[in-house]
């Protein structure tokens, strides 16, 4: 896990010395084990037409010939930030292909596969990346990311110029690199919480969609629209058993477990309680043959002593169950307000709720016990639809079938403790009535309106690829990066998300309950009151009780004041918000993040220094 920049330049174009430099020494926090940057010369009498530069977290093979930017044959370079875990795999091939090497890293394969398959092959690599291959003999640049967008991959044009990095701030560093906020993706912040992950809050910053890579031509500058690599929407539907189900998903986690265990620095796991981090840390303790952990397993979690969002109870019961070291941290708020101004530096972005800064602290006290890699449970909810929208599709669908028993049954499962089976009459035109009731704005009704107009299977797909997980993995991304940690995700390997799509979806619920291939599939392993809990809560905070109380001094500043936040929403409308969120008017969560949405707005573009 790493920092990388790379910069193309057309000839006659002034870059100031130092530029990458300075550049790459700005995500320092993404790298402390070394750094480096090459200038490559392209012909034409120029002292160079591309820079890369990286900032190294060792990780695999820590030795010197690991160090990048990396050459292979004297004619591809390399900036990588990630892991390609079945690297050996893929070595034992590339060996018998004929291609000899000097190292023992991931980033010296992915250069002979470069070499040898050409883009072909990042549908063979299993993993996590953002990179940006240098093949000097064809005069282009590959700018690549991951299946699922776990690593970040930014780019931005320039006069004469184009330049990709791992975080935004890094384009400061850049000869009129000024950043200018996007005003439509801030109203819809503002509106939603959420942004476009096609998009940045800042404009002319564009990132590399997830599963694509476009290529830049280094003579003419000119990027190729994004090619993809991946189509999850093509695995067809095959496993309608339920016991094969379970039986094929508990052997697929815990292989994508085992080689997420590829590391010679310890590896941790972040324990939230709930059941997909619970299940990862089952399969890392049951790992047998030296691929599990050296010594006890440690586990990281969030507690909130004597409060309602408290999962004390469900971490202790799953370690009870799991071998394991404990470690904990309590957030507070004078910690949060301490940190606000780094934490938004480090995010470059506004987050959506103060859940992020749980994120924060259990990455903090990672890189404090001496982990820095933690392997977790992000992603288990979107691969087995386990969320309440894509179930109530299921129950749509149902209900349109006539299959209105079925349905009734469902209904009085997990999702509705107590369940009333009269709800079966109203599914049919449930999600319209919830758009009508919203009254929401066009751009906060996206995700809502794709409820309504995909299919189950479109919406298995959306969910996983568009809906809510983008943003997790990007705040995930700047949560563990802030303190030098290279978070994990066994659930987004991609052979899993395959294996679940081909799952029926009468085998992903069962009278209620969701997610039933884990539930069973982790049967023994982990007891039953995690298997078969109803509530979720995650790492949370109590960001409601924090903003009208330790948070409303930061809040009366930014309403009391000039804000920069205004040429964006009413000063008189937030006003009167808070206002009603202190009378306790504003009982709704969103009034509540709503008000804390302004507040992380103003600063964040005072931190940025944004007009």
């Amino acid at each position: 896990m790493c920092g990388i920049v790379a910069i193309a330049r057309l000839p006659g174009v002034d870059v100031p010395a130092g530029t990458v430099e300075a550049m790459t020494e700005l995500v320092a926090h993404r790298g402390p084990d070394g750094s480096g940057t090459e200038h490559l010369a392209l012909g034409g009498g120029e002292p160079w037409g591309v820079a890369l530069g990286h900032r190294r977290l060792s990780i695999i093979d820590l030795s010197e010939a690991g160090r990048q930017p990396m050459v292979y044959r004297d004619r591809l370079w390399i900036t990588y930030n990630g892991e390609v875990y079945n690297y050996v795999e893929l070595r034992r091939e590339l060996e018998q292909a004929g291609h000899a090497f000097h190292s023992h890293s991931d980033t010296e394969v992915i250069l002979a596969a470069y070499d040898e398959w050409g883009p072909s092959c990042f549908e063979r690599f299993r993993g996590m990346w953002g990179l940006v291959i240098v093949d000097v003999p064809r005069r282009r640049a590959i700018l690549c990311r991951d299946r699922m967008g776990i690593k970040p991959l930014y780019f931005t044009r320039r006069q004469g110029m184009v330049a990709a990095a791992s975080e935004i701030k890094q384009f400061r560093a850049l000869p009129c690199g000024r950043l200018q906020a996007d005003p439509t993706a801030v109203r819809r912040y503002l509106a939603t919480g959420y942004e476009d992950s096609a998009t940045t809050f800042f404009a002319d910053v564009q990132t590399v969609p997830a599963g694509t890579y476009q290529v830049l031509e280094l003579d003419t500058l000119e990027l190729s629209p994004p090619q993809p690599y991946w189509f999850p929407e093509r695995v067809e539907e095959t496993v309608t058993r339920p016991e094969e189900a379970a039986e094929r998903f508990r052997q697929t986690l815990h292989d994508s477990v085992r080689l997420h265990m590829r590391s010679d620095v310890p590896v941790g796991c972040a324990l939230s309680g709930g059941l997909d981090s619970s299940a990862v840390a089952a399969c890392i303790t049951s790992l047998e043959n030296g691929e599990g952990p050296k010594g006890a397993l440690n586990t990281f979690s969030v507690v909130f002593p004597g409060d309602a969002i408290d999962e004390r109870v469900f971490i202790d019961q799953v370690l009870a169950r799991v071998p394991a070291s404990p470690h904990f941290v309590v957030p507070d708020a004078d910690t949060f307000i301490a940190d606000l101004d780094e934490f938004l530096w480090k995010h470059d972005e506004p987050v959506g709720s103060l859940s992020q800064y749980a994120g924060y602290a259990v990455a903090r006290l990672t890189r404090e016990a001496g982990v820095p890699v933690t392997l977790n449970g992000q992603g288990g909810d979107e691969v087995l639809s386990g969320y309440w929208q894509c179930y109530f599709v299921h129950l749509q669908r149902m209900a349109r079938r006539c299959h209105l028993l079925n349905v009734a049954g469902h209904l009085g499962g997990s999702l509705l403790p107590g369940g009333n089976p009269e709800l079966v009459w109203q599914v049919p035109g449930m999600f319209k009535r919830y758009l009508d009731r919203r009254r929401a704005p066009s751009e906060a009704r996206g995700p809502l309106a794709e409820m309504e107009r995909l299919g189950e299977r479109e919406w298995r797909v959306y969910e996983i690829r568009e809906l809510m997980l983008p943003r997790l993995l990007k705040w995930d991304d700047r949560n563990f990066m802030a303190f030098s940690v290279e978070g994990r995700y066994p659930f987004l390997d991609h052979t899993v998300i395959e294996m679940c799509l081909s799952f029926a979806p009468g085998v992903l619920y069962d009278r209620g309950w969701t997610k039933e291939p884990l539930r069973r599939g982790m049967n023994g392993m982990l007891p039953d009151e995690t298997l078969r809990r109803r509530s979720k809560i995650g790492f949370e905070t109590p960001q409601d009780r924090w903003l009208v109380g330790p948070l409303a001094p930061l809040v009366d500043a930014v309403i009391a004041g000039d804000s920069p936040a205004w040429a964006y929403t009413d000063p008189h409308a937030a006003r009167e918000l808070a206002a009603d969120v202190r009378r306790s008017r504003g009982q709704s969560l969103e009034q509540h993040q709503a008000l804390l949405r302004i507040m992380l707005l103003d600063r964040w573009m005072r931190r940025f220094e944004l007009n």
